[in-house]
């Protein structure tokens, strides 16, 4: 059964990153508040007269906000509860179409194009001889993605044409030219970067810590279990880039994957709106900085979420390798 104040912060989300969720908690009750987790299928929703009554195991609750931590298989379910939040007046951090751009790879691309944010060309669709076609012009190598995954899971390099038609065909084997999982080929311009990519905290659209990953050797994929980690220099260049890429999101909490390419040009690979720090803070060797911010700004918000978002900032000590 799960204790909770009037007006808790609610964490909509699965316990798979509980120990970053432990973190935000703890700070989040430093400053005198409350928060807790709301699994998307502890939730009911009556509307009544109207008005939506939220209940969790079986007791109502009135979040004072409420945070999305939704993904993959429940990406669906909680997309609905956390617009229903917010209809219902109650301020979401990182909404219901925040995860939807967030954990789409192509409305990342899309809304990085939009906003004017430095992003490798792509392609994407289901129509295979026009994608061959979108893929000579955007000139091997490229990369394809899953439309949503993490991890580096399901990514893979296509070097020429037989290597996207081998992959076409593992795909897409009833060889129709159309259906690949009703996601479509999604198809990004390799950038070469050493095979190494930056990772930039974000709170508040507002940038706390830059780590470099470097893959292991013999490999490519630098966000893959075993890459290397180590905190590196959050420099002017990189901290407008993240935070322009996190506001093009709408993310007030984000992980952005950003590169440099061997002729120092950057680039905003992705956005990610469930980003977890624990694990590479303990990799890293430093306090979950990240953490910790986010949580102070969910307290803020929670006080009040318009105030918070114009005037809150990270606090000094967390712009850890300036």
């Amino acid at each position: 059964m799960i204790a909770m104040s009037v007006n808790p912060v609610v964490l909509l989300g699965n316990d798979d990153d509980e120990p970053d969720h432990d973190v935000m908690f703890t700070e989040i009750a430093r400053q005198g508040g409350e928060a807790i987790r709301v699994h998307p299928h502890e939730l009911v929703i009556e509307i009544v007269n109207s008005k939506p009554l939220f209940l969790v195991n079986g007791k109502q609750v009135t979040p004072a906000l409420v945070i999305g931590w939704v993904y993959e298989d429940d990406l669906l379910l909680g997309m609905n509860q956390l617009e229903t939040f917010r209809l219902a007046g109650i301020p979401v951090v990182n909404t219901a179409m925040t995860l939807l751009r967030g954990q789409s790879k192509y409305l990342n691309s899309a809304l990085m194009a939009a906003s004017d944010v430095q992003h490798p060309d792509v392609a994407w669709g289901q129509q295979v001889e026009t994608l061959h076609t979108a893929a000579d012009k955007l000139g091997y190598p490229l990369v394809y993605k899953p439309m949503m995954s993490s991890l580096g899971r399901g990514v893979v390099r296509v070097d020429n044409r037989d290597d996207l038609s081998g992959l076409v065909a593992e795909r897409n084997p009833e060889g129709d030219g159309y259906r690949v999982q009703n996601e479509g080929f999604y198809l990004q311009k390799h950038i070469d970067a050493g095979a190494r990519d930056i990772r930039v905290m974000c709170v508040n659209y507002r940038a706390v810590i830059s780590y470099q990953r470097t893959a292991p050797t013999g490999q490519w994929r630098s966000n893959t279990p075993g890459c290397e980690r180590v905190v590196v220099e959050l420099t002017d260049e990189i901290r407008d880039l993240a935070e322009r890429a996190s506001e093009a999101v709408g993310g007030l909490f984000t992980g952005v994957d950003l590169a440099k390419d061997v002729h120092g040009r950057l680039y905003i690979y992705e956005v990610n709106t469930c980003p977890t720090f624990f694990e590479p803070s303990q990799a890293l060797g430093v306090p979950p900085v990240a953490l910790t911010e986010a949580g102070s700004f969910l307290y803020a918000a929670s006080q009040d979420f318009e105030r918070a978002r114009q005037e809150w900032r990270p606090t000094v000590h967390a712009h850890a390798g300036r």
